[in-house]
């Protein structure tokens, strides 16, 4: 490998454990908070690592638009065979550096399996205080000797993101109110949104929407979800 990065797991647990994903009570982002972690418990890898699929003449890169951070990468991402869940972690983990990850071992829990075809697809969902912020996919290939081929990331950087709502439940329900009608004794949900930002979920009783998004730091509706049939 080009690039190596060794570390002992304890100061990665240590980091997160100083901010996790709230690192300050007055914002959504702080700058309140730890550096970022540049160490990790795992070799990294880097993109100059991965090798083209068979049949492809390179490795296929994809970068957010606005944040330029990697996506997805098509290519053969290791030589060594993809048999379980752990597996597939420990790979995820080795990109941890390339994806901008924070720790996978304590953000992303397995939810399942899936096949398409002869390949499989690991995937895992991002949680943040027990609030589901994200996922990431690996894609194994028996094809390519059970190797990954695919990693695809819906991850969310939570680095110094609070989870501490300045807007009360009872009031997330006031603001909801104050355009639709709400039923006695809804119970909103506290989310991260799309941002990424902490919202409240509230249930309204409307002819076009089921429920709107209130920003848990200022009380104003970010989203509205419509009645679907």
């Amino acid at each position: 490998m080009k690039r190596r990065v060794y570390a002992a797991l304890a100061l990665t647990a240590a980091a997160v454990m100083l901010s996790g994903c709230s690192g300050s009570k007055l914002s959504h982002k702080s700058s309140d908070v730890p550096d970022r972690p540049e160490n990790w418990s795992v070799e990294q890898r880097a993109l100059e690592d991965i090798t083209p699929i068979a049949g492809e003449e390179r490795v296929f890169v994809t970068r957010d638009e606005e944040t330029d951070a990697v996506k997805i990468i098509q290519g053969v991402l290791s030589d060594d065979p993809i048999n379980n869940e752990r597996e597939a972690l420990d790979l995820i983990a080795s990109y941890s550096q390339v994806m901008g990850y924070i720790d996978v071992y304590s953000e992303l829990q397995y939810s399942g399996a899936t096949e398409y075809g002869r390949k499989v697809d690991y995937r895992f969902d991002q949680f943040c205080d027990g609030m589901e912020a994200g996922f990431v996919e690996l894609m194994v290939d028996p094809d390519e000797g059970n190797r990954a081929v695919v990693l695809n990331s819906h991850y969310t950087d939570l680095w110094g993101f609070s989870t501490k709502p300045k807007v009360s439940e009872a009031e997330a329900v006031k603001c909801a109110g104050d355009k639709y009608r709400t039923d006695k004794g809804t119970k909103p949900e506290l989310i991260i949104a799309e941002g990424p930002v902490l919202a409240w979920k509230v249930p309204v009783n409307d002819e076009d929407v089921a429920e709107v998004y209130i920003d848990a730091n200022n009380g104003d509706i970010i989203r509205r979800i419509p009645v679907t049939d």
